[in-house]
């Protein structure tokens, strides 16, 4: 009788198996981690459009007026009340966006009069890690418009 049986696999092979198998399983973990990414600054780009539409309607409806507060050094954007003691939202930005000084207005600037129309309007181009976005921002109660730049 002998002790090994002949039917199975070396060891070696089995190790060989399995390492072809965590290989090909670990490949597609690498594409979401940029999809992961990707949908990541999507979603910061339409929250902080749905907070600005926010912001606006917030004016609009109750006749007083609001304004955006972007501080990036400490990574977060607030929209406040005319009184300033009013909180609405308190949002992080995520590591990556940064708006540049060259634009003609910047987020700072961004308020909205009682009447739900801009104060200066104009574009604010917005880098995110993967690409920029420009939201373009139209005279009077025009609504703000968010595209990629190429």
């Amino acid at each position: 009788m002998s002790f090994f049986c002949s039917r199975g696999y070396t060891f070696p092979e089995a190790i060989a198996v399995l390492l072809i198998f965590s290989v090909l399983a670990a490949v597609p973990l690498i594409h979401f981690s940029s999809a992961y990414e990707s949908a990541r600054e999507d979603h910061f780009v339409k929250q902080l459009e749905a907070d600005l539409v926010y912001s606006q309607h917030y004016a609009y409806s109750y006749n007083t007026s609001t304004r955006m507060e972007w501080n990036q050094e400490e990574n977060y954007y607030i929209l406040r009340g005319n009184d300033r003691n009013k909180l609405y939202i308190h949002r992080t930005i995520p590591e990556g966006f940064f708006s540049p000084t060259t634009s003609k207005i910047f987020f700072e600037e961004i308020s909205y009069n009682g009447n739900g129309a801009i104060k200066k309007p104009g574009t604010i181009i917005l880098h995110g890690p993967s690409q920029s976005y420009r939201f373009i921002f139209q005279i009077g109660r025009g609504r703000l418009r968010v595209e990629k730049s190429p």
